[in-house]
């Protein structure tokens, strides 16, 4: 317990340190940020300016006072520091400080700039209504843009170096996931997903909900008769208890367990599978009432999707077409068969369509896939098996860059699938699904997904499925252009990819 306690005193301060050096780091950057937007409007642009004034008045002025146009630095102290205390006031208040970052860093990113777009607006305001003399107006909007890119790139590099910190170790919460149900394999899917959150999951504990195993990366350390054990020789930071409804009581026993032994610990409802995020609460006479919130594409949100999905394809299509035609000519050069391959794939409620990619594989490659079934290194229902030899040597590189699946932008141009959304699975693998699992049929399918950009064939089945759901359940234009713009980097990565 001591060493608990000890382990706990650390990260504590850790939190603290980082906390301090977020607030310190943008204070400077600020500030250097004011200097060089200083430097822009007064010895790059003033130069123009004092030419044109020149231009103008050099026949009519025998004297020019370059100090009515010129504003030395020092002359900008009080209005410097002012803007210092009021993005930091601002960022504070929404949460860019918090002890653990919750947002990915494009989240962070965007709060910087829709803050000193704020602070841009109280400027702006302030300078009209009290019109100080020693100022430029012209000043503000250099030291917004400047601003913004100088804060954006400080927490590129603040986010690079706490990952290569907690990769080595320090600082990170040693994590522990009590459920293994479908609770607790979302929970633990998001935490690995956001590994800002300098968590390392140690493994979970199983509830009894279903035959016990590994969950794909993450290890089964016992049942919840082990939560002591595991916390006391696993050295476990934290624990995250998820636990469905029914087992309300087991879920007091672990809190009065993890409280004994001096581990934090979090709680998470059982609505979570539901998500959070469409949770609607309401009272009435100060009785809380919980209702769901039905997610659905309104006509807007539909018609929206629908013209990025044409307008993407069409500009993939008009500029791929040279990378399209050499690619062609390699699959035809390397081996006999068809250039595009047609597969029967289950799309939106379980309808059937022809699925094109271009040929990876050799030409009775599905005649042999019975005698590698053996080989199958996938879970479920899927069939993923590095250095399958019925890929050929094109093929190898097609898969690896994901460029066997462009010719599905001819699927996505017909409305038969998406740009995002769930994979679509071949009808013997749907014959095979659980219930649950039916659930990623809902809406259609895509060319990339939630699935695809958080590792691909890396992630187990279930994990895969889960987030299919998740992306179901949470649908929103921000998140489909969220995925749409990860895909870029994940396919650059080659993640998952084999």
């Amino acid at each position: 317990m001591k060493a608990i306690s000890k382990r706990r005193l650390h990260r504590h301060q850790w939190r603290i340190f980082k906390v301090i050096a977020m607030v310190l780091l943008d204070a400077v950057l600020v500030c250097v940020s004011f200097q060089m937007a200083h430097f822009i409007r007064y010895n790059v642009l003033f130069k123009n300016h004092f030419l044109v004034f020149l231009r103008h008045n050099i026949e009519n002025s025998s004297q020019l006072h370059t100090a009515d146009i010129y504003t030395p630095l020092n002359g900008f102290l009080g209005l410097e520091i002012s803007i210092v205390i009021g993005l930091i006031t601002i960022f504070a208040f929404r949460g860019l400080y918090n002890i653990r970052l919750t947002g990915s860093l494009l989240h962070q990113i965007w709060t910087i700039a829709s803050s000193a777009t704020v602070g841009l607006a109280f400027l702006i305001t302030y300078f009209f209504i009290f019109q100080p003399p020693s100022s430029s107006r012209l000043l503000v909007p250099f030291v917004w843009a400047v601003t913004i890119i100088a804060l954006s790139l400080g927490r590129i590099i603040i986010s690079v170096a706490i990952g290569l910190l907690y990769r080595l170790g320090l600082g990170e919460t040693r994590l522990l996931v009590v459920g293994s149900g479908r609770l607790g394999k979302m929970m633990m899917q998001h935490i690995a997903a956001s590994p800002n959150l300098g968590y390392h999951i140690v493994g979970f504990l199983h509830d009894m909900s279903e035959p016990p195993s590994d969950f794909g990366r993450f290890k089964m350390l016992g049942t919840l008769e082990d939560l002591g054990l595991v916390i006391r020789s696993m050295q476990i930071d934290e624990v995250i208890i998820a636990l469905p409804s029914n087992m309300h009581e087991q879920s007091i026993k672990s809190v009065r367990l993890c409280e004994r032994l001096g581990a934090s610990f979090k709680l998470v409802p059982d609505l979570y599978e539901l998500s959070l995020s469409r949770i609607d609460m309401e009272t009435v006479e100060g009785i809380p009432l919980i209702g769901i919130k039905q997610v659905s594409l309104n006509t807007v949100q539909r018609i929206i999707t629908r013209m990025v999905d044409i307008l993407v394809s069409l500009l993939v299509l008009v500029l791929g077409s040279p990378l399209w035609i050499c690619i062609a000519l390699a699959i035809r050069l390397n081996s006999q068969g068809e250039i595009i391959y047609k597969q029967t794939r289950i799309g939106w409620e379980g309808r059937s369509f022809k699925m094109y990619k271009f040929r990876s594989m050799y030409k009775d490659a599905d005649q042999h896939l019975a005698a590698l079934w053996m080989k199958n290194e996938a879970q479920g229902p899927l069939f993923k098996m590095r250095g399958d030899p019925r890929v050929t040597p094109v093929g190898k590189f097609l898969r690896r860059t994901s460029l066997d699946e462009f010719p599905q932008i001819i699927n996505v141009l017909r409305g038969e699938m998406s740009l995002v959304g769930p994979r679509p699975p071949l009808p013997g693998e749907v014959a095979q699904y659980e219930e649950w699992q039916k659930g990623r049929l809902a809406i259609k399918p895509g060319l990339t997904g939630l699935w695809q950009v958080r590792g691909r064939s890396n992630l187990s089945f279930d994990e895969g499925v889960l987030m299919d759901l998740y992306y179901i359940e949470n649908w929103s234009l921000k998140l489909y252009f969220l995925i749409l713009f990860r895909t870029i980097p994940a396919v650059l990565t080659n993640r998952g990819a084999y």
